[in-house]
């Protein structure tokens, strides 16, 4: 388990564009939300599956907006507040997953700022690690099309340093691709490119600033917490390479869907296989 985890529509009318289409899917699925999340992780046997551990959310609203997430057998519970209706903080507590059976403490917090156009511009970490440091990441927004978010650490004697620049790419409301930089440099190193399906993402559900706020926390499967949560549809595979060269440098990562009759997601899941007839699947089942 540690070891997979280190490893770890038909043209519209021309006269609609893309603006349109995406009001026209959140105007269609504003009614709709997540109510219930089952996470599941599977060992693989001679082709039988045992369960290794699973997390059973529940989702709470209020006035349309998310306000709790929790695990019914208490190893998360995670608190949003807001201000006007924009995001302002982000608490969870419980058990890191994976793992549960570890027992190791969660204790984040995201203290967030909005613009006044309700885009998140700041998500910071007030929690300091052993060092004394923290962490925040800024938000920017240069066109309707690219997202910019730039991680910093922050030491008793240093107010922020530059340590990655993730430039998000979108097309259609979809994530298209993510490029890197590192440690204060402009030259962008790695890209990952996404390909999608054409049904609804469980995650264009929720408040898109939450999902930019906490990615690594976005609500599906482990492998496919990032900043492509915030994509209307669902990622089918991802793809990581060298931008010099364009050479690929990692796995391809490869999605399985089973869709309800109302393009969403019923259960979203990757099957690893390994020798000796072993293996591992990973789940998240929805409820709507």
């Amino acid at each position: 388990m540690k070891n997979y985890l280190s490893l770890i529509p038909f043209l519209l009318l021309m006269s609609c564009t893309n603006d349109d289409i995406i009001e026209n899917v959140v105007s269609n699925t504003s009614s709709t939300k997540i109510q219930t999340l089952t996470i599941k992780d599977e060992e693989i046997l001679n082709g039988v599956a045992t369960l290794y551990e699973k997390l059973d959310f529940k989702f709470e609203y209020s006035n349309d907006k998310l306000i709790k997430v929790y695990d019914i057998h208490g190893n998360y519970t995670e608190n949003l507040t807001y201000i006007n209706n924009s995001l302002t903080s982000i608490t969870i507590s419980g058990y890191a997953y994976p793992q549960l059976v570890d027992h190791i403490p969660l204790d984040i917090k995201r203290n967030t700022t909005c613009n006044t156009n309700n885009q998140i511009i700041l998500s910071e970490n007030p929690i300091q690690n052993q060092l004394g440091n923290s962490f925040y990441t800024t938000f920017e927004y240069p066109s309707a099309d690219i997202i910019i978010a730039k991680d910093y650490i922050k030491s008793f004697n240093n107010s922020g340093m530059l340590k990655k620049t993730s430039k998000i790419f979108l097309n259609n409301g979809n994530v298209t691709k993510i490029q890197s930089a590192y440690d204060g440099s402009d030259i962008f190193l790695k890209e990952t490119r996404y390909e999608y399906d054409q049904k609804i993402n469980p995650n264009f559900l929720i408040d898109k600033n939450r999902i930019l706020a906490l990615p690594e926390y976005a609500f599906n499967v482990f492998a496919l917490q990032d900043y492509s949560q915030i994509s209307r549809n669902n990622v089918l595979k991802r793809t990581e390479y060298v931008l010099a060269t364009n050479e690929q440098y990692n796995n391809v990562l490869s999605v399985n869907y089973n869709y309800l009759n109302n393009d969403f997601p019923e259960m979203i899941y990757l099957q690893y296989n390994y020798p000796d007839n072993k293996g591992l699947k990973v789940s998240a089942i929805y409820g709507y």
